[in-house]
């Protein structure tokens, strides 16, 4: 009787085990990351996930949409096996966001069969075929739509997903269903936010169970040119745009016993209004491949046709030591809607602020008032009376310099102020 031998349609679902330390469990493709975006951030996006492939990451993190967004992935991965990957987000006013995404990836090998006389391998017309298949849905909701603005949980998402998979290497099959469940934190007019995922938490036919994670995850937006405001008076009054992120993923897997952590950061250049590049680079800690196989490095293009389309071309390479590398490449076109943003205009927190600021600047509690005008600005970044009650503190403080500054971004924002503009040119700053 002829053995069949099928090493090779079997060596990269061996590699695939291998990669991510699953001797334990089935189903290990669905640790493959999604997008190239987040491959080339070194798989840390838990505590981001602020695009259409937060269904993967943290399904929280649909409900920070504000328009719909489609993503297309292909990744030429190892031994010659494909992936490709199709999401799609949907955010329904006062209902919530709704996503979806599939997955395939397939390989196939010409079957060898041993002669039972000789010993010699005969290559057959026979072809070997494996595949793995997922869909998954998504639903999230801002946790503030139904706990109203000013609970605790106000700035809190929630969301979940359920994946459907079937994998078939050659006659062996198997099926799993999985629910994941995720909640972001991110605070209103800040920069950091925290993710919670718990993955997979379901059952497998045919299979030992899916691999189950607990992952919390930490992102950080800034500007890079100004990195340092936040640590000077700066920081209370100049708020630039974000161009820059880092991000932190812990990642344990109960069922392996192991605990991994991942590291990404990002940086836009703004070429002009409607061109921009970015790049990313990323670490992997506790790749069993050597120290470069945790390493990541990827790369961006975003065309902004206006403020309702917007298209981010990007590349990822991600290597695996010995065993080779990867390629992916994605596509995600954003439409039909305004930019995410953290900012949101509230005219009427911005006065209340104003006024609680005023009352500590009259009763000479100038630190404390300054905080309070900076909360202001942040709800509404042209209030010229709270940039002029913010110079009053500096110049009492005696900061005079920081107080010109502030002066001249208020008359800025109420160009028509004389009596302003007359204070200032007549004011002896000192400065040296």
């Amino acid at each position: 009787m002829k053995k069949t031998l099928l090493f090779n349609i079997l060596f990269y679902f061996v590699i695939i085990s291998f990669l991510y330390s699953a001797g334990e469990t089935s189903f290990n493709f669905l640790k493959i990351s999604q997008g190239a975006r987040q491959s080339g951030l070194g798989e840390a996006f838990t505590g981001v996930a602020d695009d259409v492939n937060a269904i993967y990451w943290n399904p929280a993190g649909l409900a920070q949409l504000t328009r719909q967004q489609v993503c297309l992935l292909h990744s030429v991965w190892l031994v010659d096996v494909n992936y490709e990957y199709l999401a799609y987000a949907i955010p329904v006013i006062g209902v919530g966001t709704f996503g979806i995404y599939g997955t395939f990836l397939a390989g196939h090998i010409t079957i060898t069969d041993e002669n039972p006389v000789t010993g010699q391998y005969i290559i057959t017309d026979d072809i070997a075929r494996a595949s793995d298949i997922n869909i998954t849905l998504a639903y999230a909701k801002k946790l503030s739509e139904i706990v109203g603005d000013n609970s605790v949980f106000s700035d809190m998402y929630a969301g979940l997903n359920i994946n459907i998979t079937m994998e078939n290497i050659y006659e062996d099959t198997g099926n799993g269903f999985g629910t994941n469940l995720g909640i972001l934190y991110y605070p209103r007019y800040q920069n950091y936010s925290f993710g919670l995922m718990i993955l997979n938490a379901g059952i497998a036919s045919e299979r030992p169970t899916l691999p189950f994670a607990i992952k919390l995850g930490f992102g950080y937006r800034f500007s890079f040119e100004n990195i340092l405001s936040p640590f000077t008076d700066e920081g209370y009054y100049k708020f630039s745009e974000n161009d820059s992120a880092l991000a932190i993923d812990l990642i344990y897997y109960p069922i392996e016993q192991t605990t991994k952590a991942n590291f990404g950061a990002e940086k836009y250049w703004n070429l002009n209004k409607f061109h921009s590049v970015a790049v990313r680079l990323g670490y992997k800690f506790g790749s069993d491949l050597g120290l470069l196989a945790g390493l990541t490095v990827g790369a961006g293009y975003r065309l902004t046709l206006n403020e309702n389309f917007q298209f981010d071309f990007d590349y990822a390479f991600v290597p695996y030591g010995d065993l080779g590398e990867s390629h992916r490449i994605s596509i995600t076109g954003k439409m039909f809607g305004p930019a995410e943003t953290n900012y949101f205009e509230n005219k009427e927190e911005a006065v209340k602020y104003y006024k609680e600021g005023y009352e500590l600047l009259y009763n000479k509690k100038y630190a404390e008032a300054i905080l309070k005008f900076s909360e202001s600005l942040k709800r509404y970044k042209n209030y010229a009376q709270a940039y002029m009650g913010m110079g009053a503190c500096f110049l009492r403080l005696g900061k005079k310099e920081t107080a010109k500054k502030v002066y001249e971004l208020a008359l800025q924002n109420d160009p028509n102020n004389q009596k302003l503009k007359e204070f200032i040119e007549s004011t002896k700053w000192d400065i040296k």
